[in-house]
């Protein structure tokens, strides 16, 4: 059910004087046309500075009465179609007086030639009314559609932030269940590097919590957060894994999704660093490339294994990258000449 109800007409609202300039300058020139025709069909003695200024006369009467008839009736109220037919009799009333005085013209009420007038104001005024009634119902189904958009994007919002949820579910059991058991083994054997394992476990929590509870948050805020997660993978690698992290400052004040990147990192750990006897080493950059922010997580390890690009984690970051940005977002997996991983991300910034 559509919980945002349809705007209200442009008359309704607060919009300045252009509608109200257009519509009046549409409704004059319509009027000249009539008046024209009129000319042309021989009515009025043929004079055509007469029919268009009783043409304008009776045209702008009209729509300024059936505007006030929209203006202080609602949607649906029956009386609606009445008056806006009253307001067209009336309005083609006086216009016609308004014309006599313009032209000085002495052609009195209930003549023929003034019954005449009088029943083409009511038809031009018909179509014109009919008109107002489509014009509307057109501004209610605008409304309506966007109204509809505002609830799709925020549908689109709430599936991000339950991937978001997930991505993380994915990625802490499995990091915080290996970390608090390297962690029981170190308590003995070495109490100083365990310490300072808990003391980067602690901040890699810390910054995680901060980031996906956060609204907004900086490609910075990123990267402090990789930067605990990697450090936690030093301490239990060793000189197994190596890593670095470039980005300028003017890059790291970009605003930036939280954990688009985390993913990347995660899988260069567990498929590529881990399984390799001798480790490798983990890089990441940022670069600005004209109006787009690259990010590339590039690795040392195992290289890709029997389904390249694929995975429930990058999943969810081509998902979120899509709901985010649309066709504007890539992500790409490339496995380089000299061997290793390299995901790239492209954005715009």
């Amino acid at each position: 059910m559509n919980d945002h109800p349809p705007e209200p007409a442009p008359w309704r609202r607060n919009q300045g004087p252009r509608i109200w300039i257009y519509l009046y300058l549409g409704v004059a020139t319509g009027n000249a046309l009539i008046g024209l025709l009129l000319t042309v069909v021989g009515f009025g003695g043929s004079s055509l500075g007469r029919n268009v200024i009783y043409s304008e006369c009776i045209g702008l009467t009209i729509c300024s009465l059936i505007h006030l008839v929209f203006a202080f009736t609602d949607r649906g109220n029956w009386l609606r179609p009445l008056l806006s037919l009253a307001a067209a009799a009336l309005g083609g009333l006086i216009g016609q007086v308004l014309g006599n005085l313009i032209t000085h013209s002495n052609t009195h009420l209930l003549s023929g030639p003034f019954l005449k007038t009088e029943f083409i104001g009511l038809f031009f005024g018909g179509i014109g009314t009919i008109g107002f009634f489509i014009r509307e119902r057109t501004w209610d189904l605008e409304a309506e559609l966007k109204a509809r958009e505002v609830l799709q994007l925020e549908a689109e919002k709430r599936g991000v932030e339950a991937q978001l949820k997930m991505l993380q579910a994915q990625i802490e059991p499995h990091f915080l269940f290996n970390t608090l058991a390297n962690l029981a083994g170190l308590i003995e054997s070495n109490p100083k590097l365990a310490r300072h394992l808990l003391e980067a476990l602690n901040r890699y929590l810390r910054a995680s919590l901060l980031r996906t509870r956060a609204e907004g948050g900086t490609l910075g805020d990123e990267l402090d957060l990789l930067e605990a997660y990697l450090e936690v993978f030093k301490i239990r690698l060793g000189p197994r894994l190596d890593y670095t992290i470039s980005a300028a400052p003017p890059l790291r004040a970009l605003p930036f999704p939280p954990m688009l990147l985390q993913p990347l990192v995660e899988n260069a750990i567990r498929h590529g660093i881990e399984p390799q006897v001798a480790g490798g080493r983990v890089r990441i950059t940022a670069t600005r490339d004209g109006g787009a922010l690259e990010l590339t997580v590039r690795d040392t390890g195992c290289g890709l294994g029997e389904t390249p690009g694929s995975g429930l984690g990058l999943d969810n970051v081509r998902a979120r990258m899509a709901a985010l940005f649309g066709d504007s977002g890539t992500l790409e997996i490339a496995q380089p000449a000299d061997g290793g991983v390299q995901a790239s991300l492209r954005l715009p910034a």
